[in-house]
C-alpha cells in the first residue's frame, strides 16, 4: 500500500515538474527589442522564415561609438532564418561586420539571450543581450 502511493506521488511530482518545465520552454517569446550587455547596440529580434526561426536586425548604435565601419550595418540583419534546435537555442550563420560566423542564440530566460560564434574555432564572440521595455 505504502510502497503504490509512493508510486502516484513520484509520478504526480514528475509530471508536475515536467509541465511546468515544458511551459515555461514554450511560452518563451524572443521578440521585441534587446540591447547589448555594454549599452553600445540594440537589436529588434523577431521570428521569422517559417515562424520558429529567428532573426535579429542592429536598429541602434550608442551615437558615440558610431564610425564609418559600423554605420552601414545598423538596420542589416545580423541574425537571419537561424533555425530552432532546442525550445530555448537557435543556430545558424551569424554576420558579424561582414564577416560570417556559425553561432547560436540561446535564451537565459524572459529577459535574457547569450548570442555565441566562432570562425576558424579561434575567432570567437560571446555577447549577452538584455530585453527593454516597450518605451525605452
Amino acid at each position: 500500500m505504502f510502497h503504490s502511493k509512493f508510486k502516484v506521488f513520484i509520478i504526480s511530482l514528475l509530471a508536475l515538474m515536467f509541465a511546468s518545465v515544458s511551459a515555461q520552454s514554450a511560452g518563451f517569446d524572443p521578440t521585441g527589442l534587446w540591447q547589448a550587455d555594454d549599452g553600445e547596440s540594440r537589436y529588434e529580434v523577431s521570428l521569422c522564415g517559417d515562424g520558429s526561426q529567428l532573426c535579429a536586425k542592429l536598429v541602434w548604435i550608442q551615437p558615440d561609438k558610431i564610425k564609418a565601419a559600423n554605420k552601414v550595418y545598423i538596420d542589416t540583419y545580423v541574425v537571419n532564418k537561424i533555425s530552432r534546435a532546442t525550445n530555448r537555442e537557435w543556430r545558424g550563420k551569424i554576420s558579424l561586420y561582414g564577416h560570417t560566423i556559425s553561432g547560436k542564440v540561446t535564451a537565459i530566460h524572459q529577459d535574457r539571450l547569450m548570442v555565441n560564434g566562432c570562425a576558424l574555432i579561434v575567432i570567437c564572440v560571446r555577447k549577452g543581450l538584455n530585453r527593454m521595455a516597450a518605451a525605452e
